[in-house]
């Protein structure tokens, strides 16, 4: 991912930055993507609300989801399956088909941080102290927002996320503090367009 922006109204892009980087959080992001359909940017949008300690309810995330659902549906998913065909394509050898898919890289991280200025431009974000409980809280509202029921690949990634961005949360009590806000058998919501 490129540099984070000191432009104003891009706390948000550059605290993903930093998170994105971390161990283990880029492949535990990919996996719930890949899994689920889940879209990162609000997996690093629970976090970095936490890291205010804001937490977002249901109607915060229905909202949030409405208003980027046109973007991510016509731009960022239509580059990723662009990206991800260029990288499995047999038509031209890797070396030749390399530099376009970078440059189709270059473009659908540029998607994603668009998406990321409109939603911390209608994120309602009340500065408290950070606070991972929360965070776990945002993350568990999402997933249930997204109409999955987690498993214990879900619930390790999940944990991945929370014990990167709160390095001095074990992975153990993340899962837990995920645990308090999944039911065990939590109602699906209907499922969400592919991210």
């Amino acid at each position: 991912m490129p540099e984070p922006a000191a432009a104003s109204g891009e706390r948000f892009w550059a605290y993903s930055l930093a998170v994105y980087g971390r161990e283990g959080v880029a492949a535990a992001c990919i996996a719930l993507q890949d899994r689920h359909g889940l879209d990162v940017n609000f997996l690093l949008l629970g976090l970095f609300a936490g890291e205010h300690g804001c937490a977002l309810g249901a109607e915060a995330l229905a909202r949030l989801d409405s208003l980027s659902a046109p973007w991510r549906e016509n731009v960022t998913a239509k580059l990723r399956a662009v990206r991800r065909w260029l990288k499995a394509q047999g038509v031209f050898p890797a070396e030749a088909a390399a530099p376009l898919r970078q440059a189709v890289l270059a473009q659908e991280i540029e998607a994603e941080r668009h998406q990321h200025r409109l939603m911390e431009q209608h994120l309602a974000l009340a500065e408290a102290p950070a606070d991972p409980a929360i965070a776990a809280g945002n993350l568990a509202r999402y997933v249930i927002h997204a109409g999955v029921a987690p498993d214990a690949a879900d619930l390790a990634d999940l944990a991945t996320l929370i014990v990167q961005a709160f390095p001095r949360v074990a992975a153990e009590d993340a899962k837990a503090m995920l645990g308090r806000h999944l039911p065990a058998s939590a109602p699906a919501a209907p499922p969400l367009t592919p991210h």
